[in-house]
């Protein structure tokens, strides 16, 4: 099983087979396949087997860390300028409904109304979620989209966060324009706070109501 050893077969990880690059768009264990997705939109369902007995499939340049980011201090939470932990945060709750049909990531502990039918993986594939995700971020208001870092973000913009979220977590939702120079001074503008006043409105009966439960 070479191939299926080296390569990330994870949803949004992305490999090149025969010098293509191909996106892993689902992955079914149960049934012993992936669903890959290449550039142009063309979809192709492969086995495990086929992928651990090909010659040429490798992991994607794209899979591995960025290449301003190799032999550097990885960088942290820490590194963000104030109140992008929070976008950060907002940014990977969207990812996870898309996942799994709940914004904590945890079905144990649903937000009002969840799942979404159109968020329910249980009547839903992720390719039509991601679409469903599509649709609504497009609809959000253009002002409160772009202070919230989710203006102008299509199909392939989820699978490219939902990759980088699944290598560095919480970083990999941050925009690189989120961390701090060095040396810099951290400020908080007037937008940024607004952003992090309306992601604490939608987040904050969410977070109450579990604690309620608990």
């Amino acid at each position: 099983m070479r191939a299926t050893n080296t390569v990330d077969l994870s949803p949004g990880a992305a490999l090149v087979l025969d010098g293509t690059e191909w996106t892993v768009e689902l992955r079914e264990p149960e049934l012993g396949r992936v669903h890959l997705v290449r550039h142009d939109g063309i979809r192709q369902p492969v086995s495990f087997r086929f992928l651990a007995n090909h010659p040429n499939c490798r992991p994607s340049s794209r899979s591995g860390p960025p290449g301003a980011g190799r032999g550097r201090q990885p960088k942290t939470p820490r590194d963000l300028e104030p109140g992008r932990r929070e976008l950060a945060a907002y940014r990977m709750a969207h990812l996870l409904e898309v996942e799994t049909g709940f914004r904590s990531g945890d079905p144990l502990r649903p937000g009002p109304g969840e799942p979404k039918p159109e968020y329910d993986p249980a009547t839903t594939t992720l390719t039509a979620r991601r679409l469903a995700k599509v649709v609504e971020l497009g609809a959000m208001d253009r002002q409160e989209a772009r202070l919230l870092g989710l203006e102008r973000v299509g199909y392939r913009t989820l699978i490219r966060w939902d990759q980088r979220r699944h290598q560095a977590g919480l970083m990999g939702c941050v925009d690189e324009r989120w961390l701090r120079e060095s040396g810099g001074h951290p400020s908080v503008t007037e937008e940024i706070r607004e952003a992090i006043f309306a992601v604490r409105a939608e987040t904050l009966p969410a977070a109450r109501g579990r604690r309620g439960r608990g």
